[in-house]
């Protein structure tokens, strides 16, 4: 059984081909990480070119359109079991770290930390 969030995401990769004209090979193939924080939605999926992309939807959202997008992070799988996902956006970090909770996010500003959002605290 999928997801919400797949099913959400599938939706939206096809209003964004049908309406916008992206490319599908630019969309989303697969989520690989959802966090419900508090104040916001982030999402990290995988794209068709094997790329990783990060959104972020401030709360509230009708999840049209990400306030955040950054493409091109990279994945470090830790040997506790986290799985970091790192996107750089100037001077700003964005860490997902999907664990055997329910995940966080962390941003940093000049490599100084600057937020933790938990998932599920919404």
């Amino acid at each position: 059984m999928k997801s919400c969030w797949a099913i959400l995401a599938t939706a939206t990769a096809s209003i964004l081909t049908a309406t916008v004209g992206i490319p599908s090979s630019a969309l989303a193939s697969g989520l690989v990480f959802a966090c419900s924080a508090k104040d916001v939605i982030v999402e990290v999926s995988r794209l068709d070119n094997k790329k990783l992309r990060y959104e972020a939807y401030n709360i509230p959202t009708n999840h049209q359109r990400p306030d955040l997008a950054i493409n091109g992070g990279t994945v470090e799988r830790k040997p506790n079991g986290d799985t970091l996902y790192r996107f750089r956006n100037k001077n700003y970090l964005y860490v997902a770290i999907k664990d055997n909770a329910y995940g966080r996010v962390l941003v940093y500003k000049n490599n100084k930390l600057i937020a933790t959002k938990y998932c599920g605290d919404v």
